[in-house]
């Protein structure tokens, strides 16, 4: 994957150099030429926003796994040669067999004690990578009319993310049917995508919300998690989630890199991103921010909560 220079892994990255950055890869889009997915998209997908509409109709969670690595591969190999502009739908194919519950009625999973409690857990994470896919192919279509000139390396970023997403969840999937159990054994709920639906208008938001917020927040949780299955024996499924750890890092460094870049090079007069990160995340997410997501912040002293 191609980089930007300057746009390392550092809390915000190095805005200056990116500033600097020559031939940067501009996707530019007309304002009066988004389109809505149909069938031919669909069918027979050509741009990007095309794979993303197709995989986010998708109602078998398998097939959207494997349409991510394609999609993700052929827009690596530079088949794919355009962003496009169709947009995504308003909600995302399920699979009928996952029940959907209201969070609070959901029942309690345990806290990992037990091999079903830990089964349970095992569970609720193959839904959030499941939801996950969704999360980043509607981030990729969804904002091209409020921003049509986003790099190309963003697109990159983010088809890698939603690879990770669909690796994860294949690694995960099968781990929960070698335990005997399988996806939608359990009900799940839908908070990540109502999560997505309040931040629809505003690529800021998601990211601060989804990207940077509930990966950080996954982050925080995931050691103690691993931990869990370790002490129960069940060494297999500790070290996937240990994979996954390392991926789920970059995940939240994309979406800072992103925020900042957009703050600073598509507002004028440009934003002040660590200060626009917290107004936002009182309006759309009510739980205090988490350790990870602070130290981010606050590892080269540029904020201190």
């Amino acid at each position: 994957m191609k980089r930007i220079a300057g746009m390392g892994l550092g809390v915000f990255g190095d805005v200056s150099m990116i500033r600097r950055q020559r031939g940067l890869a501009f996707v530019s889009v007309p304002s009066n030429s988004f389109s809505t997915s149909t069938n031919d998209h669909i069918d027979n997908p050509i741009t990007l926003t095309d794979w993303g509409a197709k995989i986010l109709l998708s109602e078998d969670s398998d097939e959207k796994a494997s349409l991510t690595n394609t999609a993700f591969e052929l827009w690596n190999a530079g088949k794919i040669k355009e962003v496009g502009n169709t947009q995504p739908p308003l909600f995302p194919g399920r699979p009928s067999f996952v029940k959907i519950m209201d969070p609070r009625e959901l029942p309690q999973r345990g806290k990992g004690g037990t091999k079903e409690s830990r089964v349970a857990m095992l569970h609720s994470f193959v839904h959030i990578e499941n939801c996950a896919i969704d999360l980043i192919w509607d981030c990729i279509c969804r904002f091209i009319p409020q921003y049509p000139n986003l790099p190309r390396e963003f697109f990159d970023d983010f088809t890698k993310i939603a690879q990770d997403e669909a690796k994860h969840y294949g690694l995960l999937n099968e781990r929960l049917k070698d335990l005997g159990s399988f996806y939608g054994a359990f009900p799940s709920h839908a908070g990540l995508w109502e999560d997505a639906q309040s931040t629809s208008h505003d690529l800021l938001a998601r990211l601060a919300i989804e990207n940077m917020v509930h990966e950080a927040r996954g982050l925080d949780v995931t050691p103690k998690i691993i931990t869990k299955y370790r002490s129960g024996g069940d060494l297999k499924t500790s070290d996937l989630l240990v994979q996954i750890l390392g991926d789920e890092i970059t995940h939240v460094r994309y979406g800072i890199r992103w925020f900042d870049y957009i703050c600073k090079n598509f507002h004028n007069p440009p934003i002040d991103s660590i200060s626009h990160f917290h107004q936002l995340v009182p309006r759309y997410f009510k739980i205090q921010l988490c350790s990870y997501l602070i130290y981010l912040i606050n590892k080269r002293g540029i904020y201190r909560c």
